[in-house]
């Protein structure tokens, strides 16, 4: 059996069981195979745009007997992936912007019926802005899980994994049949609003990390205010804050 880290695990328990995946950046294309071995998913498509990646994916594919049930095509995001072969599709281990450019370039795969689980590495509230903006909806409800080795949350819908210090969320959601609210705050843009909404506990001590480094930057270059670049940076760092202030208000 492949061994694959808690995020990637995480992503895999979010893909509805007998559904077709489309793993996309497969890298050494682990998540297919941990689909396909746990009896996720009957079959698989690993996609990357490197050869590199994509020949060790394909030996990974072959040491565990799974060429008839994995297929792997060299391709540029969603490029090569044709209308309704996938019902799921992945995209784990990019910056938001990257994933939202992928999501746009291959609009025309992506149907009411499938469903997008994402973890963007950065830009996430940019990300939640997109996905709103696209008619993108986050599904029924999302929580906020701290992954401790050897540890899983297995009813992660929207949640966050801790792992040497570093946070990831990760997002599952699928094209509205109707109109999707956009009245959300940037608060609940950058955090979640359904993290918000449920007071989520590993959520809270994101915002307290958060908010601690925040603090600490500010206090490390507060002597050098008269400079422009450091006025604006605190600037930036004071707006930055406010959002995190009143992401804490929730749990009031």
């Amino acid at each position: 059996m492949i061994r694959i880290s808690d995020r990637l695990r995480i992503v895999a328990h979010m893909c509805d069981k007998g559904a077709v995946v489309a793993d996309i950046g497969t890298d050494h294309g682990y998540l297919p195979i941990y689909l396909v071995q746990e009896g996720i998913a009957p079959s698989a498509i690993a996609m990357d745009l490197r050869k590199g990646p994509l020949e060790k994916a394909k030996k990974h594919i072959c040491d565990n007997c799974l060429e008839d049930r994995i297929q792997t095509r060299l391709s540029d995001g969603l490029e090569k992936l044709s209308k309704n072969e996938a019902d799921i599709i992945t995209i784990c281990g990019m910056g938001g912007r990257l994933i939202a450019d992928i999501v746009t370039k291959g609009k025309d795969v992506i149907t009411q019926n499938t469903i997008l689980v994402v973890s963007p590495q950065s830009e996430v509230g940019e990300f939640r802005h997109f996905l709103v903006s696209q008619g993108f909806e986050i599904e029924a409800y999302e929580r906020f899980k701290q992954i401790e080795p050897k540890w899983l949350q297995e009813e992660i819908l929207q949640g966050i994994e801790e792992k040497d210090g570093k946070y990831y969320f990760i997002i599952k959601c699928r094209k509205s049949e109707e109109s999707v609210c956009s009245e959300f705050s940037e608060t609940q843009y950058q955090y979640g609003w359904k993290l918000l909404d449920s007071k989520d506990k590993t959520l809270y001590e994101y915002l307290i990390k958060e908010k601690e480094t925040n603090e600490g930057i500010s206090n490390s270059i507060k002597k050098d205010e008269s400079n422009p670049t450091v006025k604006l940076r605190l600037q930036q760092l004071s707006q930055k804050n406010n959002i995190i202030m009143k992401a804490l208000s929730y749990y009031d």
